[in-house]
């Protein structure tokens, strides 16, 4: 009976306890719903179509960046081919459509399991390779893709080096084809899918499974030795990241209605690489930023007829002022900002006392 009050006593504070983790979770996650909500009113505020479509390919090419940054980040492995992924999903969904003549909602989901099951394929043959030849694996994957759609027995299929035009029936989510080619109706879809994928490689990132993944790539070995199966893990991570690509090439897919051999090529995975590297792997954030500040210097340094010559400068500026990309640069001068409000506010405290 004398135990009964420690009993008591106990379980309070275990509730107390739930109870606060479950407040600290709440502020986030309304923050987080309150800003989901809020970009589905960027076609209202921004009236302009032209830079609302810069904003669409800032957004689908910062999905391609957060695959890339995800597998970085979990894995220390970088993926030079992500235009494999990204290209392949736009075939197949061109194909679909085209050839089998299958609705845009089932041609989607469909693109989405093909792509998710050729990623889990090819992770599974790459990832026991060391960074570097992992990188080029992947890089010779996505040249050989390209190669493989401009077969001139392939061109019936795939359009050759002149591409693939789309015409699809049915909707997605309510959208016809005419609908989702106009910037201001294709907004949601693509936003929300933006939100979807950052929730997704952050839940990840925060789970058990990451945790693994971070101490693999910290120290293989003794993960092994362990008695951690290194391997499974790897893959999961690689076959993530690359439906999280394949989500991008679904997008393009569905605004542009076309496919061509470029979407394989690797310049236009080069896009998201170094929207990556501009941007920071550190967070799921990071890689997003990375494409917008990307997006938005094409377009500056277009218009001054030496694209390459000034992107290449910006790129090599913003990798060696900020190792840790743009986002990391943001996070370490918030948290030597709060530092100074920190030490006053306890400085206050204890002459309080």
């Amino acid at each position: 009976m004398a135990a009964l009050p420690m009993v008591h006593d106990a379980m309070p504070h275990h509730a107390t306890g739930a109870r606060s983790g479950a407040r600290a979770l709440l502020k986030p996650a309304l923050i987080v719903a309150a800003l989901v909500v809020l970009g589905l009113f960027v076609p209202m505020v921004l009236k302009s179509t032209f830079y609302l479509g810069l904003l669409i390919n800032a957004i689908v090419l910062g999905i391609a960046a957060v695959a890339i940054g995800f597998l970085a980040h979990q894995s220390g492995l970088m993926m030079f081919g992500a235009a494999a992924f990204t290209g392949s999903a736009t075939y197949l969904f061109a194909i679909a459509v085209t050839q089998f003549r299958w609705n845009a909602m089932t041609a989607a989901v469909l693109t989405l399991v093909a792509a998710t099951a050729l990623s889990a394929l090819i992770g599974a043959l790459v990832v026991r390779a060391r960074p570097l030849p992992f990188a080029m694996l992947t890089l010779a994957l996505a040249q050989m893709l390209r190669s493989m759609v401009m077969i001139t027995d392939f061109r019936p299929v795939t359009g050759g080096d002149d591409g693939l035009a789309l015409t699809f029936s049915g909707t997605f989510f309510g959208l016809t084809q005419a609908q989702l080619a106009k910037p201001g109706l294709f907004w949601p879809v693509a936003w929300l899918a933006l939100c979807a994928v950052m929730l997704l490689a952050w839940g990840v990132g925060q789970s058990r499974t990451g945790r693994v993944l971070r101490a693999i790539r910290a120290n293989e070995e003794r993960m092994r030795f362990s008695g951690f199966n290194t391997y499974l893990p790897r893959v999961f991570a690689f076959t993530l990241a690359g439906f999280i690509a394949a989500v991008s090439g679904l997008l393009t897919a569905l605004h542009t209605a076309f496919a061509s051999p470029e979407l394989l090529d690797f310049v236009t995975g080069g896009h998201a690489l170094v929207s990556t590297l501009v941007g920071g792997v550190a967070t799921v954030s990071g890689p997003v930023l990375g494409a917008l500040l990307y997006v938005i210097g094409q377009d500056q340094f277009g218009a001054t007829g030496h694209l390459e010559l000034l992107t290449g400068l910006a790129v090599v500026l913003v990798i060696v002022a900020f190792p840790e990309g743009t986002m990391g640069f943001a996070r370490n001068m918030i948290a030597r900002l709060g530092k100074p409000a920190a030490a006053k506010a306890q400085g206050g405290n204890d002459a309080a006392r």
